[in-house]
């Protein structure tokens, strides 16, 4: 990001491109709102239309009451051809039983059709002969306070073609405009608070302890996005550090612990390349076989905070210092939980020790339930465990192979465990000569866990007793070192 003295304003402001954009907005609604007031008008003149045919037809009614009283066919016709004149339409009269006396259209004759007005008049949409829109007025005859007859009149609807009412359009356009002016007045206000708190966004990104901006900037919230953007880089980058620096230290708690022969020496290197071929194999994304490898790494990482008394003791353990030791997992993700970037290699640590069968511990998840990077790491500690730190004598790689597959279905994912000896299968490890073995104590493997066990409190943890030998045993060659 450039210092603030060498960003220059491109572009529009953030004030006039509002103000340009409401305008446009404002001269489209009065725009709209124009070609709606001219459909507005036109709907209006169609219903004067109406009214006026209604009207029309009242007054023949009236007109023709005495002459169909007396029958008087000529004066009806001559008063049926104004009608029918000034309206461009057809006029019918009926008398009392239907029959039609005048046709303007001379179509129907004598032909007796329902009276349908003798409750009063009204008018309805209908069909012509030729199947057009008709608009048909109806309206009953009285003559002497009794009906005697009806009229009809049937014209063509009216078309009114719609024009732009330019009325509405600058009474609409003008309040439109209105607004924008107060709203171009209160962008320009909250466009000078951004720039403020922007300017004061970019001198804190860039270092800067104090300082005012020699002059206006534009491009206010581009640069305040800048300013967020540099912030969060500067957040990864701190928090990318620290993960980091926790990592080393960790691994150093981990390679104190191996240095002291609290835990097996290369243990978590080790399972990290047996885990490493089954991800491979696995084809696991770059970043879940990093989380993968590091778990590996620090798989021993939650035995500091467990007595070392227990780490040390050649005996059976009690089943107070079982649980406290099989609590070591739990205890890793506590301490990795605190740094974002490692909760997930802490998840992994967590679910070390549980079962297939849902009898592991601290959660007792079954089956898929379990992450499955937590099942690929359990898979390749043990099988480094069987090898290296067996009972009595460390086992080569094929009476390994049978140890995992007695166990697949119950302790490992079956799926897992037949990808895995059928890795090993292909590239068997190498013997190591003259290596220092540790012997679990008791013949006891730490993915023998027989069911979940409850967190010890730092009470119970306080009472363990000490005493006991050390558990770590080297083989005659160290022994016999100074």
């Amino acid at each position: 990001m450039l210092p603030g003295n060498e960003r220059r304003a491109r572009g529009w402001s953030l004030t006039r491109r509002l103000v340009v954009a409401l305008s446009a907005g404002a001269f489209f609604v009065a725009l709209v709102l124009g070609f709606l007031g001219a459909d507005r008008e036109a709907r209006r003149l169609e219903l004067a239309h109406a009214a006026m045919e209604q009207e029309l037809t009242q007054s023949l009614a009236d007109r023709a009451g005495p002459l169909l009283d007396r029958v008087d066919r000529l004066r009806l016709s001559v008063l049926a051809a104004v009608v029918r004149d000034q309206v461009d339409g057809r006029a019918l009269v009926l008398d009392r039983d239907g029959k039609v006396v005048i046709d303007s259209a001379l179509l129907l004759g004598d032909r007796r059709i329902n009276l349908l007005s003798l409750g009063g008049a009204f008018q309805r949409a209908t069909e012509g002969r030729d199947g057009s829109p008709v608009r048909e007025s109806l309206c009953p005859v009285r003559f002497g306070g009794e009906t005697i007859g009806e009229v009809r009149l049937q014209c063509l609807p009216r078309t009114v073609a719609a024009t732009f009412d330019f009325g509405w359009f600058g009474l609409a356009l003008l309040c439109c405009l209105s607004l924008v002016a107060v709203a171009a007045m209160l962008g320009h206000h909250w466009s000078t608070s951004v720039r403020g708190a922007t300017h004061s966004l970019i001198r804190l990104a860039a270092g800067e302890v104090g300082g005012a901006a020699a002059e206006a900037r534009e491009r206010e919230l581009q640069e305040l996005g800048d300013a967020v953007r540099e912030l969060e880089r500067g957040m990864q980058d701190g928090l990318q550090r620290v993960g980091e620096g926790y990592v080393a230290m960790a691994l150093q708690v981990v390679d104190g612990l191996e240095r002291q022969r609290l835990v097996p020496a290369g243990h978590g290197e080790r399972t990290a390349r047996l885990a490493g071929r089954l991800a491979e194999r696995l084809q696991l994304l770059p970043a879940d076989r990093s989380e993968l490898e590091l778990a590996c790494r620090l798989i021993d990482f939650g035995k500091a905070w467990v007595r070392t008394s227990i780490l040390q003791k050649s005996g059976p353990l009690t089943e107070v210092e079982s649980r406290s030791l099989q609590h070591h997992a739990q205890r890793a993700e506590q301490q990795l939980d605190s740094v974002p970037g490692l909760r997930r290699v802490g998840r992994i640590l967590r679910h070390q020790l549980e079962r297939y069968d849902g009898g592991g511990s601290p959660d007792g998840l079954r089956g898929e339930r379990i992450p499955l990077a937590s099942r690929v790491l359990a898979i390749a500690s043990a099988f480094d465990l069987l090898t290296t730190c067996a009972p009595d004598t460390p086992l080569g790689w094929r009476e390994a192979i049978e140890r995992l597959q007695a166990a697949r279905g119950t302790v490992f994912d079956p799926w897992l465990v037949d990808l895995f000896v059928e890795q090993i299968q292909k590239d068997p490890p190498a013997a190591e000569v003259d290596r220092e073995v540790m012997i679990v104590p008791s013949g006891a493997m730490p993915w023998r866990a027989e069911a979940a066990e409850p967190a010890l409190d730092d009470d119970e943890d306080d009472e363990i007793d000490a005493s006991g030998e050390l558990e770590v045993m080297l083989d005659d060659r160290h022994e016999d070192q100074p």
